[in-house]
């Protein structure tokens, strides 16, 4: 009996001791094997570092991709979801019009374009890329507070989710991808959201993106496939004056992949890490579906550096508070156009004081240049035929009369300290949405070039503002005598200015003509005041 507690003691410790190291060992490894194959986990899923699905591996877009849809409105909006893939497409907002005079509400989504295409790949699990959902309503109308509308599929013992949160009082529409795994076993798949949109520099149609700190933008379609990657914020296509935007949750890594589909338009695709998923666990994705207008103050309530889509280019430091400042001066005259005269006198009076000194800085220097001319013209007719002898001979009279060509140059400087302000408000008056439909006296929308008829036999529209600027160009220049040390080439590009204007600025809008109007009648009487008082001093 003895012997025998004895043996069975030895072969307890003998079990109990092997399997504390075999089960040691199956969990040291499972930690590494966890270590080597993913970045994060929880008690649900793991996000592993194998991309599984290249986007490469995608299909491209069939022509019979649009078909069965479901139709929400919302006082903001209106619009479908594809019942394939659940993408949204032909959307409308409905206070903006298409046209000053129209009650059509405006559409920011083209035939072709569309948002967010759910695609979802899956090791072992035949997905297809069309994914079918089930829903219960075929339309969904919205007038106060808010309303989730669910789309499903089921793959055997796995279900796919889409779920959006439509909210009357808001632009965005909370969007929500789930993925549950009921099965035995554990569920790897990766999940993609594909767009296609047009893009056109010309017609200001781009797509746009928020990577780390900054904000891109691409207004052609690439010659091959771009690749970005990176915690990007928010992804989209935006005319000039509205945006369909993707607004992401997540914070961690991502890929955004867009390439050419058209002669005018990207497809891009966003993917997230390939999921392990637990058996009996749940996946879920969401972010923001933005549709709605580039307005600073709309922008800036969906924060995740969101703002940043409404560009105001280089200056756009500047930009920003002078288009509040265009706000503010509307607010007490209740007309854009008299605001954007008002804004143009105060910039002129702001840097009055460094106009001044740099028009008298050139006014005299044209004096002194003047009264150097004969001796000049001596100088070039004695040494016609020898270059390198007359440009030597002529730097040595401008320093015996005291002269200094480059002085002319310091006038030019506080002229050039108002570049940024002028570029800044510049790309206010053609990016502002508030100008859009906006009327001042004859002109019915200053976002847009004046239209009042043609000339006859031609096509051409007639346009007062464009004529009424270059004659105030052209005033101008008579006002300023040119520089006697010019040559005739000089002369020549100096007088055909306003022509040259004129006709480059004939199909900007109205706001931006008007800018330049005004600012050019104010040169007239600066010019006259400079002249006036040059004279005096010359008197004296």
């Amino acid at each position: 009996m003895k012997k025998n507690y004895l043996i069975f003691l030895l072969a307890s410790m003998v079990i109990i001791f092997g399997s504390n190291f075999f089960v040691e060992e199956d969990v040291s490894q499972e930690k590494s094997s966890t270590n080597n194959n993913s970045i994060e986990s929880n008690s649900e899923y793991q996000v592993s570092e194998d991309t599984l699905v290249v986007i490469e591996d995608i299909p491209e877009i069939s022509d019979a991709f649009q078909n069965e849809s479901i139709k929400f409105s919302t006082p903001m909006f209106d619009g479908k979801i594809s019942k394939v893939g659940g993408y949204i497409f032909d959307v409308k907002l409905k206070k903006y019009s298409d046209s000053p005079n129209s009650n059509n509400p405006t559409r920011i989504m083209q035939t072709g374009e569309f948002i967010s295409n759910t695609i979802i790949k899956a090791k072992d699990l035949g997905i297809p890329k069309k994914i079918n959902f089930n829903y219960n309503n075929s339309i969904i109308n919205l007038v106060t507070g808010t309303k989730q509308f669910d789309l499903t599929s089921k793959f055997g013992s796995v279900t796919i989710q889409k779920s959006f949160m439509f909210n009357s009082d808001s632009y965005g529409i909370e969007q929500q991808i789930v993925v549950y795994n009921k099965s035995n076993s554990n569920l790897v798949f990766r999940v993609f959201e594909e767009s296609v949109g047009q893009v056109d520099a010309a017609e200001h149609n781009v797509m746009g993106y928020f990577l780390d700190e900054d904000m891109e933008k691409v207004d052609s379609p690439p010659s091959e496939t771009e690749k970005i990657i990176g915690n990007i914020d928010w992804y989209g296509f935006s005319k000039k004056y509205f945006l369909a935007s993707n607004i992401l949750s997540k914070t961690d890594e991502k890929t955004l992949k867009y390439s050419k589909y058209s002669k005018s338009s990207i497809r891009s695709v966003l993917s997230y890490k390939t999921i392990n998923l637990m058996p009996g666990a749940s996946y879920t994705t969401s972010s923001t579906i933005f549709l709605g207008p580039k307005d600073p103050d709309v922008l800036e309530k969906f924060g995740k550096n969101f703002a940043t889509a409404h560009d105001l280019g280089w200056f756009g430091w500047l930009a920003g508070p002078l288009e509040k400042l265009l706000k503010m001066s509307y607010g007490f005259v209740n007309n854009y156009g008299i605001a954007i005269i008002f804004i143009t006198l105060l910039i002129r009076i702001i840097f009055l004081p460094l106009t001044i000194k740099s028009m008298m800085s050139m006014k005299k220097m044209q004096s002194k240049m003047a009264l150097m001319k004969p001796k000049l013209d001596a100088v070039k007719e004695q040494y016609k035929d020898d270059k390198t002898t007359q440009n030597s001979e002529i730097m040595k009279l401008y320093s015996k009369e005291g002269v200094n060509p480059l002085s002319s140059l310091s006038g030019c400087l506080p002229m050039l300290v108002q570049i940024p302000v002028f570029v800044a408000l510049y790309n206010v008056l053609l990016y502002s949405l508030d100008l859009r439909h906006s009327e001042f006296l004859w002109i019915t929308d200053l976002s847009s070039p004046e239209m009042l008829f043609d000339i006859p036999g031609t096509g051409i529209p007639f346009r007062v503002l464009p004529l009424v600027m270059g004659i105030s160009w052209f005033l101008t220049q008579k006002l300023t005598p040119p520089n006697p040390g010019a040559d005739e080439f000089q002369t020549k590009i100096f007088q055909y200015m306003p022509i040259m204007f004129t006709v480059m600025f004939w199909g900007l809008p109205s706001g931006l003509i008007l800018y330049w109007t005004i600012s050019n009648v104010i040169s007239i009487f600066q010019q006259l005041y400079i002249n006036k008082k040059f004279e005096k001093m010359q008197g004296a």
